[in-house]
């Protein structure tokens, strides 16, 4: 397992915006799984506790960090498929996502941080991820030829890229507010990319976060974003299904059960029966 997640790192991992994080999950991960022989991983079924939920009692830390240090593995397995290299990928238990982990920004604290926001590249990035859902590093490898601006459509996936069960990426609309953002930024674009500055291609974001939560005094990073998307969705009614496919989710139980509660009418019809 070890070999598989180091050449997964090497190989489709490295130069990528998440790389530093990808790479401080490994080194917490690698002494359970770095020797285990992929063959001997056992599966976690639904009425079986297998090397996922042995990882986790092993590792004893918050659900969150236990998620991104087991999502790497099942990054590494899925490619280890894509390539070829492996015959399958065994199913491992991924812990809950805990609810006080869902953190978002109303939409008068976007205004607000938005308004922090100087460099016209981050500005751009925030604007793009809040009408798109999408992740951090889907938005900085994203080309202008996945822009469809006639037909107003963003394609979040590269050509050849596996769609993953828990990474999927979907085709966006493009609403009006970013339109005419998108349409003015392709004008003056010096590189392939949407995100850059100066002629060059932005590998991070962070430090533009960092600055603007600083100057608007509302703490906020790129997945704060995706999330703010999901509820302000889930605040309007849009139904689940369609919150799922815009954030790329496959199993729409992820999206029930992290965004449902969001949505005003969330068990009110339960409520209502409540009555004598």
């Amino acid at each position: 397992m070890g070999e598989l997640v180091e050449a997964f790192l090497e190989t489709a991992i490295k130069g990528s915006a998440g790389e530093k994080r990808k790479r401080e999950a490994w080194t917490a991960a690698k002494p359970f799984w770095g020797a285990m022989r992929i063959a001997n991983i056992v599966p976690d079924l639904q009425n079986q506790k297998g090397s996922g939920h042995a990882y986790c009692a092993w590792r004893g830390k918050a659900e969150n960090t236990m998620r991104k240090e087991t999502g790497l593995v099942i990054e590494a397995l899925g490619w280890g498929v894509e390539k070829g290299l492996i015959p399958h990928a065994p199913k491992l238990y991924m812990p809950p996502i805990p609810e006080s982990e869902v953190e978002h920004l109303t939409k008068s604290q976007f205004r607000r941080f938005l308004a922090g926001c100087k460099a016209p590249h981050v500005a751009l990035f925030v604007q793009l991820a809040i009408t798109t859902g999408a992740r951090a590093s889907a938005l900085l490898e994203l080309p202008w030829v996945r822009v469809d601006l006639d037909r107003r459509l963003i394609n979040l996936n590269p050509k050849g890229r596996i769609q993953k069960e828990n990474k999927g990426r979907a085709k966006i609309p493009i609403n009006d507010r970013l339109l005419p953002l998108l349409v003015n930024a392709k004008e003056c674009a010096l590189t392939p990319f949407v995100i850059e500055s100066n002629g060059e291609r932005i590998a991070s974001i962070r430090k533009g976060f960092e600055a603007a939560s600083a100057r608007s005094g509302v703490h906020c990073t790129p997945h704060m974003l995706r999330h703010s998307a999901a509820v302000w969705m889930a605040e309007d009614r849009v139904p689940m299904e369609e919150i799922a496919a815009f954030l790329g989710h496959k199993d729409t139980r992820i999206t029930t059960q992290v965004y449902a509660r969001f949505n005003p009418a969330y068990l009110r019809r339960a409520a209502r029966s409540l009555d004598w």
